[in-house]
């Protein structure tokens, strides 16, 4: 729940801000948002991440 709410808040915000935007556009934003997600996920989680970034 963690991950899915912010996530979930984020891809609204790009869909709401992006109506007068081309659909393929809109598209490309989102496979691009979602990737550096799961790569700040994936860092964070093989402990790449700094300390300094970590939620406490």
């Amino acid at each position: 729940m963690e991950i899915v709410v912010p996530l979930i808040i984020g891809l609204s915000l790009i869909w709401l801000i992006g109506r007068g935007v081309p659909w393929n556009a809109k598209l490309m934003t989102i496979v691009v948002t979602l990737a550096i997600i799961i790569l700040i996920i994936a860092l964070e989680r093989s402990g790449y991440w700094p300390e300094a970034f970590r939620r406490r």
